[in-house]
């Protein structure tokens, strides 16, 4: 019976210790490559939820109390501005710009696309200010959650599904 015992204690521990031989070693990654993997993902499906709705949609809004699908990118893409430019070190107040301008689509992609490309500098500068671009991760996902609410109920699939 000891013999047993000890025969499928043996086998157990083989096989644990297999397991562990099989696994890669974690790679570390830093902080900021992190978050600018982060940036990319999320600023990558607003920016193609903004390209695939279409013009005649953008002044759509569930209800009346809330932002139509345009003012909602044009206020990510104010907040592009701001939190990007803290990133780097400017010192900037925040503006509604975009979102007091044109917020059809002609108008406001290029602008998103423009605010996406200053943050991916201060992303890649790898100096930058750590907490106002967790902000812009952060941000940008909670409103990437309103823009899946409204992708779905316009019919369309968001980028991230």
């Amino acid at each position: 019976m000891k013999l047993r015992m000890l025969l499928i204690l043996c086998c157990l521990l083989v096989s644990v210790a297999s397991c562990f031989g099989q696994t890669a070693p974690e790679k570390t990654t830093d902080v900021s490559t992190e978050l600018r993997n982060g940036f990319n993902e999320v600023s990558g499906w607003v920016t193609k939820a903004a390209e695939m709705v279409p013009a005649d949609k953008y002044n759509y809004r569930p209800v009346d109390s809330v932002r139509t699908f345009g003012q909602v990118i044009a206020h990510v893409t104010d907040s592009y501005n701001y939190f990007c430019a803290h990133g780097v070190g400017n010192k900037v107040e925040w503006s509604d710009a975009v979102e007091k301008g044109g917020t059809d689509k002609d108008t406001l992609l290029p602008k998103l696309k423009e605010a996406v490309g200053r943050c991916n500098s201060a992303y890649g500068s790898g100096n930058g200010q750590l907490r106002p671009l967790f902000s812009n991760v952060s941000h940008t996902s909670l409103h990437y959650g309103n823009i899946i609410t409204y992708l779905r109920m316009m019919g369309l699939k968001p980028p991230s599904s």
